[in-house]
């Protein structure tokens, strides 16, 4: 039992035993009665585990870990630890397998017993290492003299021995040990290819493999060597068996007197050539591979012909099928004979018989070395035979000449089939703009860099050879890369976020390429054969550097020239205009969809004839707004076009489609009467634009229509100039009233009446605004007014008092402002007008306040 006592509502319990359950009771003490409760069961945390033990599992290079249950445990945490690294594995049972370990470590493995909520102290640990390294750096040095193989590596203080393992290319397997760095399998046979591999072992567990290093045997002695001779260019054709393990042949001849020759074939035969006439030569082979050389074969001899014709000499002329042979004549040697044989081709043998000190060999081909040997019979190898004699005949034409394009170079990479006897080659390039391009070289190619675009050249090429140059090659034709398109236009269509690119063909060019780069970097392209292509996918708003790029299938043009351009929005696409009188006179007042782009402004332009007239023109322009309206001031009876633009930071559109109106007209002028106050007979002179006039008698209760038609008179009953009034109209509007008349009996003025009167049942779709407070602070007015209905912004109009321009104007959504910064002491004059997208209300009654003094 273990307890403990408290004064509190907690204390500890010492001394409990790892992995037991116990039951918990908590008594009440009060020195008199005690109460005691059970209430829960406590485990203790769990015991370490016991009896662990590690043992490396070689062939995976893994630990298995293995421990006694311990009491209280659910499951168990096994622990590698080292200074460099740390592993561990989880489980239920009492083992577990810790794999992927690093090789040549020594770890500390631990284990830990758990419950749902203690971890148990630590358990006593155990040691392990893991397998050893794999060998590094191994390097095999074959010792073909020996018979050998000598394998090294870097030193591995981690293993015990090492290794050597080499399996040959039939299987056989060949092995040797060592503790040290190195070890050596010897007698090896000859002919054999190896692969060599090297473990360290460590307490009998082995390490992975080294990766493969390839070695041979040296291959061995090639037998049943012979030979024949060719008298006529004293040359020995050998031949022998294959070797085994043999990559290539050597085969040497020795002269009595020390002269030399070799050959060397990858294949089991060979000619010595050059040997000198009269001569015993002694002739062995050996063979070789990437690593060793054989010993030599059996020696054999064989002796070539006699020496009796002294030197001769050989010469050719330039553009000549000729070789004309001389040489010193011999006693008792009526006839001679003249061999030339090709060195590569010996059916190519050409001869010519002569009783004199000379010959000539006809025949002979272009670019061929031939050996040339003077006898004095049909035997070639007879006591009267002279030494061959080397000659090369002039070079031939170059052939196969090709022209490949290098469009790194911009120009061209020329090539023809090579000459075993030209020394140099000169190259001529011509162009049909009259450029000529050269290039000499001893190899056959030559590179031409920075030919002129777009061109068509002609390229030959002839060979030279001491003093023989051929003539020029038949002409191949080389058309070089096209030139940058020119004449680039870029027609930015905002309707489908498009650009249409046109351009000036090039010579040259099977195909076009057209690139859209953004200030971003993203590239948009099109392609085309023809001098047009569009390019999708613009941004409106953004700016896009334009080019166009040329292609014939193989080389693209340069693209230094571009258009910068931006994908500006269109106008607007849908506009209504109409005319209304405000204050009595006419706005035009215009509104229209909003362009689908960010960052829109739009400007009103109008174009008109005052009074139709052609000498009497006026432009006038908003300035750029945000909102989809405008209004302007016109003058009456004025014809006029109006268009809208959009523009942001791409650009600016074009103007719209053109709105064809007019004004309303002026009133009629010098209206007259005749008649009296029964009956009168108005007239007036025509005002421009007008279609119909109106005449209405005017009272308290309204107006009266008397006449209406196009007609510049009307018969008026009951007639009284002071309550008559004459209109003008057409499809956009009526005319202020004309109330001056003249006549027999009247020639004056008559009242004005309020405006709102004089343009009688002209519609007003918004109410007029009223001022309900102006508050003078210092130099500043703060104003306020009732709401309208239907209205979305209010036009607030400041100016002196007696001005005529307007101080402030301001369009604002509220309803009040206060306007700063005006003049001390000074009478201003505020009135106001209601607008939304259609539609200005007239402007209110100007309310005046004086400002006060700065602040």
């Amino acid at each position: 039992m273990i307890q403990c006592d408290s004064n509190t509502t907690s204390c500890q319990l010492p001394g409990m035993n790892c992995g037991q359950l116990y039951n918990l009771t908590v008594t009440a003490q009060d020195g008199v009665c005690d109460n005691s409760k059970a209430y829960l069961n406590l485990q203790s945390a769990p015991c370490s585990p016991t009896s662990v033990r590690a043992s490396l599992l070689c062939s995976s290079n893994s630990v298995a870990v293995t421990w006694e249950r311990a009491s209280g445990a659910m499951s168990y945490r096994a622990v590698m630890v080292n200074e460099i690294h740390d592993f561990e594995c989880r489980s239920s049972v009492t083992h577990c397998d810790i794999d992927d370990l690093l090789c040549g470590q020594t770890y500390n493995v631990s284990v830990f017993g758990l419950d749902d909520f203690c971890t148990s102290v630590e358990s006593d640990r155990a040691y392990v290492r893991t397998a050893p390294c794999t060998p590094q750096d191994v390097v095999v040095d074959a010792q073909c003299e020996a018979g050998a193989i000598v394998v090294s590596w870097s030193p591995n203080p981690d293993a015990e021995s090492f290794q050597v393992e080499a399996i040959s290319n039939t299987g056989v397997r060949l092995a040797c040990a060592s503790n040290g760095t190195s070890c050596s399998i010897e007698n090896l046979p000859c002919g054999y290819s190896y692969n060599v591999t090297v473990v360290s072992i460590r307490d009998g567990c082995e390490s992975k493999p080294s990766p493969v290093v390839e070695t041979a045997s040296a291959p061995c002695v090639p037998r049943n060597p012979s030979a024949s001779l060719d008298c006529v260019t004293n040359s020995a054709w050998l031949i022998w068996d294959d070797s085994a393990g043999a990559l290539s042949y050597f085969a040497l001849a020795e002269g009595v007197g020390g002269h030399t020759s070799n050959c060397t074939s990858v294949s089991s035969q060979c000619a010595v050539p050059d040997l000198k006439c009269g001569t015993l030569y002694t002739f062995h082979v050996t063979a070789a591979n990437n690593y060793c050389t054989s010993n030599h074969s059996t020696t054999f001899q064989l002796e070539t012909g006699p020496c009796a014709l002294s030197e001769i000499s050989a010469e050719t002329q330039c553009h000549s099928d000729i070789i004309l042979v001389s040489w010193e004549m011999t006693e008792d040697s009526p006839l001679y004979l003249v061999t030339a044989e090709d060195d590569e081709d010996k059916d190519n043998l050409l001869s010519c018989n002569s009783s004199t000190s000379y010959c000539e060999v006809r025949g002979a081909r272009c670019g061929i070395e031939y050996s040339i040997i003077v006898s004095a019979s049909s035997d070639k190898c007879s006591s009267l035979r002279s030494p061959p004699k080397k000659i090369r005949t002039a070079p031939c034409v170059p052939s196969d000449v090709t022209a490949v394009a290098s469009c790194e170079e911009k120009g061209a990479v020329v090539s023809w089939a090579p000459s075993k006897v030209a020394t140099s080659f000169h190259l001529t390039a011509t162009a049909r703009d009259g450029e000529v391009r050269t290039c000499n070289n001893s190899v056959n190619r030559c590179v031409l860099p920075d030919l002129h675009c777009g061109q068509l050249y002609s390229i030959s090429v002839s060979a030279s050879s001491e003093n023989c140059t051929t003539q020029p090659s038949f002409p191949v034709d080389f058309r070089t890369a096209p030139c940058e398109p020119s004449g680039l236009e870029v027609d930015l269509q905002c309707e489908t976020n498009s650009a249409i690119l046109s351009w000036h063909p090039s010579e040259g060019s099977a195909q076009y390429f057209g690139f859209a780069q953004s200030e971003g970097g993203d590239m948009l392209r099109c392609n085309s054969t023809s001098t047009s292509c569009t390019i999708q996918g613009l941004e409106c708003g953004a700016m896009y550097n334009f080019f166009i790029e040329a292609s014939d299938g193989s080389c693209f043009s340069s693209s230094n020239s571009s258009v910068l351009a931006g994908a500006a929005p269109c106008p607007p696409a849908t506009m209504r205009t109409k005319v209304q009188m405000i204050d009595g006179a006419p706005w035009v007042r215009t509104w229209w969809t909003p362009v689908d782009c960010s960052n829109v402004t739009y400007l009103v332009e109008i174009e008109g004839r005052i009074q139709n007239n052609p000498q009497t023109l006026m432009e006038v322009s908003s300035y750029w707004v945000e909102r989809p309206y405008f209004e302007i001031p016109m003058p009456c009876s004025t014809a006029f076009n109006l268009t809208v633009r959009s523009r942001n930071s791409a650009g600016e559109s074009e103007p719209s489609h053109v709105v064809t109106m007019s004004t309303v007209p002026c009133p009629p002028q010098n209206v007259t009467y005749t008649g009296n106050s029964q009956v009168a007979e108005l007239s007036w002179e025509a005002s421009v634009l007008a279609t119909t006039y109106t005449v209405y008698k005017v009272s308290q209760a309204g107006r009266v229509e008397v006449c209406s038609g196009p007609e510049l008179s009307c018969t008026v009953t009951d007639f009284d100039p002071d309550s008559t009034e004459v209109t003008a109209s057409n499809a956009f509007g009526e005319s202020l009233p004309t109330t001056d008349f003249t006549g027999p009996v009247l020639n004056r003025r008559r009242r004005d009446l309020r405006a709102s009167e004089m343009i009688g049942s002209a519609e007003q779709n918004l109410g007029i605004p009223q001022i309900t407070k102006i508050k003078v602070i210092g130099d500043s007015l703060y104003v306020k007014w009732n709401l309208v209905k239907h209205a979305t912004e209010y036009r607030v109009i400041v100016h002196e008092k007696n001005a005529i321009q307007p101080t402030v104007v301001m369009t604002v959504d509220k309803d009040s402002y206060t306007v700063s910064d005006l003049k001390p002491r000074t009478s201003y004059c505020v009135k106001l007008s209601a607008t939304n997208i259609i539609s200005q209300s007239n402007f209110s009654t100007p309310v005046c306040r004086t400002t006060g003094p700065p602040e």
